[in-house]
């Protein structure tokens, strides 16, 4: 036999011999498991029902569901419970994936990819391929419009306005995404909601009082890459806008390790909105004259007042506007990248710009021509600790023979000081976009001019700022009670003393 014989000889063998290996082990992973039918409905605002028909000669062990939520890094996983059953071998199975509380919210139009993980007794395993459906808000019937990247559902005869949409987020990607270095590729759904009626059921669940003070006209989910639009607002296209460049900022510049704080954020998204409106320049020209700016590099989380919150918006948007200007579209990128790394803006701006937080701000004051916001005293801005009341031993006798004639009375907490209210002249409604994981209120900064020490509690707390869902908007917030150390001291000492007496 000739060489070039044995040659051919040898890669038929192999050849034949990988393809039996190939379906030897193909047979040895999932055994004879066979999926009948499966499939995912969505049930908005409720939840998700995964569903899986499957059969074999073993009996099935376990089925589970793998999902990912739009375009987010960690993925969910779910065990289906059996609904039918025919011997163990043959099983109907499902679970149902609540969505209707804020920690779990999912919004309509995310695209959901999923396979199921099927499993018999004698470990033979089966996993299928990712299928995808779009969750989508059940109570319309939607169409599309889309340029292949870009997709916006819409109902009704509005296919116009939908389109109007649509071309001003492909304008916005052209703008933002190169002055961010955030990529433009992957996929944007857009779900447009023609009134504030319908919108409203579909955001995420909040207070009644926030949405009696706030009219959404937009909402970004950055990670799972999809936006909430109220088409039929006067500038729907500016906030379009808006959103799409929120999910650019979370591309380019947020990463596991950390977020970019609302300031940046919030002004970089009004700096690439396409309709700005009058109203955060007028509200940022009444705060000049009142002398009422708020410390807007200190703050990682935007202010809890309403009227607080116009002016931060014009405030970022001034700021950000004078850090592209006067720097560069290259600094930009430059800081994106190091944040992405995992580094907070109080330790990027210095390795980028050369001056911290505080020195940029006071930069961007000269420009303004206002005073400088002073740096604040580490010292004077902690909590000034309260003395507790000395504790003596005496017996329970005693104390009941006294009565309350000699208890230590505890001192209610002193009230809060008030506040000046902040007016801003007459101005549109700000464009109001409420966060799926909101911000406490009690992070949030004053204006300098009434609280001089807000600017170093807010510095400190920059580097821990817990990371939110990339929706933008004004936080809604609540106190909670101080727990009064004394009286906590006195309750330990007649516990204390009871139980002396006991063992006495």
């Amino acid at each position: 036999m000739s060489y070039f014989r044995i040659v051919v000889a040898l890669v038929v063998a192999v050849t034949a011999l990988g393809a039996f290996m190939g379906q030897a082990w193909g047979q040895a992973g999932g055994g004879d498991i066979e999926l009948l039918s499966s499939g995912a409905t969505g049930e908005f605002p409720e939840g998700i029902r995964f569903d899986a028909d499957v059969r074999s000669s073993a009996e099935i062990e376990e089925i589970a569901v793998r999902f990912r939520i739009g375009q987010r890094t960690v993925g969910a996983y779910e065990y289906l419970e059996a609904d039918e059953s025919g011997g163990g071998a043959s099983v109907r199975a499902s679970v149902f994936y609540r969505t209707n509380t804020a920690a779990r919210y999912i919004a309509p139009g995310t695209i959901i990819t999923y396979n199921f993980e099927i499993e018999d007794v004698n470990g033979n395993r089966l996993d299928t391929e990712p299928a995808e459906f779009i969750y989508h808000d059940g109570r319309y019937e939607w169409d599309e419009v889309s340029n292949g990247i870009v997709t916006v559902s819409y109902h009704g005869p509005v296919s116009f306005r939908a389109q109007d949409v649509l071309d001003a987020i492909v304008e916005t990607l052209g703008i933002m995404g190169p002055l961010l270095g955030a990529g433009v590729d992957e996929p944007i759904r857009v779900t447009m909601y023609n009134n504030w009626p319908e919108m409203r059921e579909a955001l995420p669940p909040s207070s009644a009082v926030s949405r009696r003070q706030l009219v959404t006209e937009g909402q970004a989910h950055s990670a799972e890459g999809v936006l909430l639009v109220l088409g039929g607002a006067a500038r729907a296209r500016g906030i379009a806008a808006h959103e799409v460049t929120h999910i650019l900022v979370h591309r380019a510049g947020e990463g596991v390790l950390g977020n970019v704080p609302s300031w940046l954020n919030e002004g970089l998204a009004e700096y690439g909105n396409l309709q700005p409106g009058e109203s955060y320049d007028n509200a940022l020209e009444f705060a000049i004259r009142t002398d009422n700016l708020l410390p807007i590099t200190a703050m990682a989380a935007q202010p809890g007042n309403p009227q607080d919150v116009i002016i931060f918006y014009g405030q970022a948007r001034s700021i950000v506007r004078f850090m592209v200007e006067e720097y560069g579209e290259e600094k930009m990128r430059e800081l994106m990248v190091t944040m992405k790394s995992g580094k907070s803006a109080r330790t990027a701006v210095p390795l980028v710009y050369g001056v911290t937080l505080i020195e940029l701000e006071n930069l961007w004051r000269d420009k303004l021509g206002v005073a400088h916001r002073q740096a604040p005293d580490e010292a004077s801005a902690l909590p000034t600790p309260l003395p507790t009341p000395k504790l003596e031993l005496f017996s329970l006798d005693s104390l009941r023979d006294k009565g309350n004639a000699e208890a230590t009375a505890v001192p209610a907490p002193a009230p809060a000081a008030t506040l000046p209210t902040v007016t801003p002249e007459p101005v549109a409604a700000a464009v109001s976009t409420a966060t799926a994981t909101p911000a406490p209120a009690a992070r949030a900064e004053r204006p300098a001019a009434t609280a001089s020490n807000a600017g170093a509690a807010a510095e400190r707390q920059q580097e821990f700022e817990p990371r939110g869902s990339g929706a933008c908007g004004a936080p809604v917030g609540g106190s909670a009670g101080a727990v009064e150390m004394s009286s906590v001291a006195i309750l330990a000492g007649v516990a204390w003393l009871w139980a002396r007496r006991r063992r006495g």
